[in-house]
């Protein structure tokens, strides 16, 4: 519990200056908007929306859409909830259950999130549950293959790994695919984006649930 009022505390700080975009839109949005669904009436969900400047983009895409939002940080939700007035916003814990119920999105966002999270097995659990047999799930976390990781362990271990810093999941295509397919998802497309193969900043991964 104590740890969890920590982590609660270290993302209210973070989103506690308002900005209009994520550093690495400009690198990551041309890579993923093109997945975005444009069927009218579907709910789509961003797990991590921090402050929903993605997800005002999203809405830009298909204005035809439901839009969910959850975060762990009340200031994020509260930028959120400007952004975007006509979604709906969700605070949770990590770890905790997604207020939502059983099969009932269509289409998951989630964009640099999962490296941030405590219960990764609890989260990857959970937004399965919510998404809809055949719906599909797009994700981003930063990438860890062996050569950036060796190019690390040489000359950027500490940087990398500061103790302080937000990250505490190292993901390879490997281990990341092996999440996935453990909590019923397929992966149908994938990529990189940010520098250049095989050192790019981070992998993008389009997945569908099994019917």
């Amino acid at each position: 519990m104590k740890l969890l009022g920590m982590e609660n505390k270290f993302y209210e700080n973070y989103w506690s200056e308002e900005s209009e975009k994520l550093s690495d839109f400009s690198i990551k949005w041309p890579k993923l908007k093109q997945y975005i669904p444009l069927d009218s009436g579907i709910t789509v969900f961003d797990f991590g929306c921090g402050h929903g400047s993605i997800l005002k983009e999203i809405a830009k895409i298909n204005p035809a859409a439901s839009y969910i939002g959850v975060d762990v940080s009340e200031n994020g939700l509260n930028q959120a909830r400007k952004n975007l007035p006509t979604a709906v916003f969700h605070k949770i814990n990590d770890g905790g259950r997604i207020p939502l119920e059983d099969n009932s999105v269509d289409f998951i966002f989630s964009s640099e999130v999962l490296e941030h999270v405590y219960e990764t097995e609890n989260a990857f659990f959970e937004l399965s549950r919510v998404l809809k047999p055949g719906g599909k799930f797009l994700l981003t976390v930063p990438y860890h293959g062996f050569i950036k990781n060796l190019l690390i362990a040489l000359f950027g271990f500490d940087r990398h790994f500061d103790p302080i810093g937000a990250h505490i999941r190292f993901f390879s295509k490997k281990t990341l695919f092996n999440l996935l397919n453990k909590f019923g998802f397929n992966v149908i497309k994938y990529g990189y984006y940010g520098r250049f193969w095989p050192i790019p900043h981070s992998i993008w991964v389009l997945a569908g649930k099994s019917k």
